[in-house]
């Protein structure tokens, strides 16, 4: 990612630092993530270091942020679809603001775009979260950069 990209997540995240953000951020880390079924290992990783080294998430408290993304992903395993909907809502609870919305979607992007490649089980949900939020998935990274 440019660096400039970087420095605009960073003060987008920082403007938003609170625990609905980090809430919705952590549920659609773990929903896209598990799109083809489960969190593999690899993806775990990413996810770990994505919040340590990318700008603006590693001003989260990283346990506090890690500690979410377990219990949501716990869940997820094993409760299912009511777990499911459960993390759907947290996301969408960033619909009544289109800026917080679009900056947890560009997160949330880091993750799907973490591996070098992005499978289409997670687009999928990629776009549907994207939808949850009122965003066109293309327009999550054109608007509001300048």
């Amino acid at each position: 990612m440019e660096p400039y990209l970087q420095e605009k997540l960073a003060t987008e995240v920082e403007h938003y630092q609170n625990k609905d953000f980090l809430k919705a951020a952590m549920a659609a880390f773990v929903l896209t993530a598990h799109a083809d079924g489960s969190i593999a290992a690899v993806e775990r990783c990413q996810i770990d270091e994505t919040l340590k080294t990318e700008p603006g998430l590693r001003e989260f408290d990283f346990q506090k942020a890690t500690e979410i993304l377990e219990s949501y992903a716990r869940a997820l395993k094993d409760e299912g679809d009511a777990a499911k909907s459960v993390l759907y809502n947290k996301v969408r609870r960033m619909a009544g603001n289109p800026k917080q919305a679009r900056t947890v979607m560009r997160v949330c992007y880091l993750i799907v775009a973490a591996d070098g490649r992005i499978e289409e089980a997670e687009m999928q949900v990629f776009r549907q979260l994207c939808g949850l939020l009122n965003l066109e998935p293309a327009e999550v990274w054109k608007k509001s950069w300048g």
